[in-house]
């Protein structure tokens, strides 16, 4: 069999970690890239090719795709996983955080897609998978602008599936709920540089609680699985939200309605 060459982002910790290592063993050669370098030195192997790289360095990223282009002469798999969450209401998170925000989760995506798919679109194949968020479909207090460019990231899949998929490229969307992973402790670190009034107590009180199932969660293993599930598959899913509790929100959002779903948050929040 032919080895496939991936490209996986954020690959140093979670999601990436896990997809980086499931790929490699399932006859993938990849680039795994992160800017963590000591994180990803210890999946180095035959299989996996550290890259140091932060997404918001334009320049990094067309470098690093023409590296995979030299060094494999393709690319068949983009897995978009790098990014965070910043935490806070929206009237306190600053703009500057605002705006990086989505220049990691909106444009870094977007950086790569763009430096990917002229390379696609020559070979006829290919396939990008975003990894966007279960909050990609439904908002929830205290998380606004994490939201925000994780509904970005679904509508920029949607719209790119529509004009590539004739070109022979496929792009999908993985929707991750509540997963254990590093992602809430670094999302909790930057909501102590965000400065509330005493009216959003209530709101800074729900956000732990809200996350504190986290240990519970399944692993980051079932996202790296679900991954390699959809560039494999013969007819891949556009979207796919996992875990259960995922898929059930969002289906709860759209037979309760927007008021009586957003009711019942506030409500399970205390706000």
């Amino acid at each position: 069999m032919t080895q496939r060459i991936a490209l996986v982002t954020g690959a140093s910790s979670g999601i990436g970690r896990a997809t980086a290592l499931l790929l490699a063993n399932n006859n993938y050669y990849v680039f795994a890239m992160a800017r963590r370098m000591d994180r990803l030195e210890q999946i180095r192997s035959d299989r996996i090719e550290p890259i140091h790289l932060d997404v918001t360095d334009a320049a990094a990223i067309e470098a690093a795709v023409s590296h995979a282009m030299a060094s494999k002469g393709r690319i068949d798999l983009l897995v978009n996983n790098a990014g965070y969450g910043q935490l806070g209401a929206i009237e306190c998170v600053s703009m500057e955080a605002a705006h990086r925000q989505f220049e990691v989760n909106v444009f870094g995506y977007a950086r790569f897609m763009q430096a990917v798919l002229p390379h696609m679109r020559a070979q006829k194949s290919g396939c990008i998978i975003n990894i966007a968020s279960i909050l990609g479909k439904i908002s929830i207090p205290g998380f606004g602008w994490y939201a925000a460019s994780k509904h970005a990231i679904e509508a920029l899949s949607e719209t790119l599936r529509g004009e590539v998929m004739k070109l022979g490229i496929n792009v999908m969307v993985i929707a991750p709920g509540l997963i254990k992973t590093e992602f809430a402790e670094k999302e909790f670190e930057l909501l102590k540089t965000v400065e509330h009034p005493p009216a959003y107590q209530k709101l800074l009180t729900a956000l732990p609680r809200l996350l504190s199932g986290e240990p519970l969660a399944p692993g980051p293993e079932i996202i790296a699985q679900a991954v390699l599930d959809a560039a494999t598959a013969s007819f891949p899913p556009m979207r796919h939200a996992l875990p259960l509790d995922a898929k059930t929100a969002v289906v709860a959002r759209w037979l309760l309605g927007s008021r009586l779903f957003d009711w019942t948050v506030r409500r399970k929040m205390r706000i």
